[in-house]
C-alpha cells in the first residue's frame, strides 16, 4: 500500500497535467497561440512566424521567448528556426538573448517532465531508442554529455534534456551545463542569421565550426571538468 506522501505526490502530478490541459482547451487565445506557433515551426515558415511575433507589439520579446520554449516540446523542430527569426526581428544581440532564455526554459521544462514523470512519459515524447543511447553516454561522461551536446547543433536539444532528467544528475548541474553550452551556437546563428537563409555554404560552415568546438570540448573534457565542474 502506498504511503500517504506518495499518494500526495501522485495527486499533485496528475493535477498539474489536468490544469495544463484545462488551460490549453479552455483559453481560446492560448490554444490558438500554441497551434499557430507549432504550425509555423513545423513548416519552417520564417516569414509568417516573424509577422506572428511582431503582431504582439510590445509583448513581442516575451512572445519570442514563449515560442522558443514551446519549440522544445514540438517534435522534429530545430531551435535554429526561431533563433534566426529572433535575430531578424530584434537584431542579433537581443535576438540571441531572447533565444537563449527561451531555449534554457524549454530545456528545464523537458528535464523537469522526465525527472518528475519518469521514463514512461519521456518515451512518449522522445523515441526510446534515443533515450537508450543517451543513457550510455550519461553513464560514461556524466554532466559533460550535456555540455558537449549543447555545443553541437546536430544533436537534438530535447533528447538530451529528457535523457538527463532520467539520470541522477542534479538540476543545478544540468542548468549550468545547458546555460553555458548553448551560448556559442545561439550567438553564431544569431550573428549570421540573415545570411544563413541565403547561403547554404554559411549554414554548413557555422555548423561545422560548432561541431569542431564540440569535438574539441570532448577531447578536453577531463580538463574542463576539473577546472569548471565539481
Amino acid at each position: 500500500m502506498a504511503e500517504p506522501s506518495t499518494k500526495k505526490i501522485y495527486l499533485i502530478k496528475l493535477s498539474v497535467l489536468l490544469l495544463a490541459a484545462l488551460a490549453c482547451f479552455s483559453c481560446p487565445g492560448l490554444k490558438e497561440f500554441v497551434i499557430s506557433s507549432a504550425s509555423y515551426l513545423q513548416n519552417h515558415d520564417f516569414e509568417n512566424l516573424r509577422e506572428f511575433i511582431l503582431s504582439y507589439g510590445l509583448w513581442a520579446p516575451l512572445t519570442s521567448i514563449a515560442i522558443m520554449t514551446l519549440q522544445s516540446l514540438v517534435p522534429l523542430v530545430p531551435g535554429l528556426i526561431i533563433t534566426m527569426t529572433n535575430a531578424w526581428i530584434f537584431g542579433w544581440q537581443y535576438g540571441a538573448f531572447y533565444s537563449w532564455v527561451g531555449a534554457f526554459l524549454g530545456a528545464m521544462i523537458d528535464f523537469g517532465i522526465a525527472r518528475w514523470y519518469g521514463r514512461p512519459i519521456a518515451e512518449k515524447l522522445v523515441n526510446p531508442k534515443y533515450l537508450s543511447i543517451t543513457d550510455s553516454f550519461f553513464i560514461k561522461h556524466g554532466i559533460m554529455t550535456v555540455f558537449i551536446t549543447r555545443l553541437t547543433p546536430i544533436i537534438p536539444f530535447k533528447v538530451i534534456s529528457y535523457g538527463a532528467g532520467l539520470t541522477a544528475l542534479a538540476i543545478s548541474q544540468f542548468a549550468f551545463a545547458t546555460g553555458i553550452g548553448q551560448i556559442p551556437a545561439i550567438i553564431l546563428y544569431s550573428f549570421f542569421g540573415q545570411t544563413l537563409t541565403k547561403s547554404l555554404h554559411m549554414i554548413v560552415a557555422v555548423t561545422l565550426l560548432l561541431v569542431g568546438i564540440g569535438l574539441g570540448a570532448f577531447y578536453c573534457r577531463n580538463l574542463i571538468e576539473r577546472r569548471f565542474i565539481k
